[in-house]
């Protein structure tokens, strides 16, 4: 699926307005990176490279545990690390490390020892974002798994060149989200020619209406994932109660 396979339905959303067709793969692109920021596609899911953590630091940017061609992570979907150094096949072994909130991390971050909990402050930086309690008191081996931001490229709006090159880029999500990616394209084309009422309608589509009740493609939408864990065992969490 490209992105210029979705134009022809988002058009005919916005009352055929043919004249927008031009301007339609910037608004796709748009509605491409909110949705993969907030929602989960193993199309942009990566198992980044085995490397060692810095002993004694605690602080890290999310780039330091990916490949360098990923230059924007947009969540963490796990991070393992190893109990030593160096991975050896088939009996090296470790732990998932879980994620806490920051004020639970923080004060694990300047104990030393071996890395069990993450978090994450702020925006991706350079300087680092990812905070790792205990503070890792050798260099444990570690890989992370994680979605990247959806790519695209970067250039001017009024380039007709570079229009084209947006419209010829393919759509990392399953091809069942093509309703979802056209009205939630169309709904920011309506915030721009006007068409507010519209825009709304196209909204609730998507979200739903709380007030009424109703869920909309989102919700509908059973992502792979879930799919999955429907034929699996669910595990009960013991309650025990005084007499």
């Amino acid at each position: 699926m490209l992105v210029k396979t979705l134009i022809p339905g988002i058009v005919r959303k916005l009352r055929n307005r043919d004249d927008l067709a031009n301007v339609i793969p910037f608004y796709v692109k748009k509605a491409i990176l909110d949705l993969s920021q907030n929602y989960e596609f193993d199309e942009l899911r990566h198992t980044g490279p085995t490397i060692n953590f810095v002993e004694n630091q605690s602080e890290y940017p999310r780039n330091f545990f990916a490949f360098p061609s990923h230059k924007y992570i947009t969540f963490v979907v796990s991070w393992f690390c190893y109990f030593d150094s160096t991975v050896t096949v088939g009996s090296s072994t470790g732990l998932v490390m879980k994620y806490r909130q920051p004020r639970v991390v923080e004060n694990m971050s300047v104990i030393p020892g071996q890395p069990v909990a993450y978090t994450q402050v702020g925006e991706q930086t350079n300087q680092g974002n990812l905070i790792v309690g205990y503070m890792p008191n050798t260099d444990y081996a570690t890989y992370m798994r994680y979605q990247i931001q959806h790519p695209f490229p970067e250039g001017d709006e009024n380039d007709p060149r570079f229009v084209a090159s947006v419209a010829q880029q393919p759509i990392y999500m399953p091809d069942d989200w093509q309703d979802i990616i056209e009205y939630a394209a169309a709904e920011k084309a309506c915030d721009d020619i006007g068409m507010l009422e519209v825009g709304a309608l196209f909204h609730q589509k998507l979200y739903g209406n709380p007030q009424k009740r109703t869920v909309g493609l989102i919700m509908e939408r059973m992502s792979q994932q879930q799919r999955q864990s429907d034929y699996n065992e669910r595990q009960l969490r013991p309650v025990v109660r005084r007499y």
